[in-house]
């Protein structure tokens, strides 16, 4: 895992997935091509940065090979998976490796202390940064 963590936007609902462990890949239509850590903001009703995740290096492939990786993970996937990559011509499965829970950093705390506004997919953590600092306070990791 190269550089500063990303903030990831997810939904809550995928995230839910993702703990149950009943959804195991994210996919994204752009995503940097490495191995990734990530702290996961989850957008409203949560709005709030909540957990933290590793993920392998993603699995690039057509919208019809990504929808066949959703399938596997979730049955009955495949329909929603392909329908997210329409107009694209290739796409990101990001396998997760591992998830942790934070104590959650809500939007308010965040936009009033480090002026932050949530990405629409994801953004780079500028290193060293006060925000990345308070984010690694949460997983009791010192930089």
């Amino acid at each position: 895992m190269s550089g500063a963590p990303l903030i990831l936007s997810l939904r809550p609902g995928p995230y839910a997935r993702l703990i149950e462990g009943t959804k195991r890949h994210e996919f994204r239509r752009r995503f940097p091509d490495e191995a990734t850590s990530a702290f996961l903001y989850l957008a409203a009703p949560v709005s709030a940065v909540a957990a933290y995740a590793e993920f392998g290096r993603p699995i690039i492939g057509t919208p019809e090979e990504l929808a066949a990786i959703a399938e596997k993970d979730e049955a009955g996937s495949y329909a929603d998976t392909l329908a997210y990559f329409k107009g694209a011509s290739k796409g990101y499965a990001l396998p997760l490796l591992s998830l942790q829970k934070i104590e959650p950093m809500p939007l308010t705390e965040l936009r009033d202390t480090f002026g932050f506004r949530p990405p629409l997919s994801y953004r780079r953590v500028e290193d060293g940064s006060p925000l990345e600092q308070e984010l690694n306070k949460k997983l009791e990791i010192r930089p």
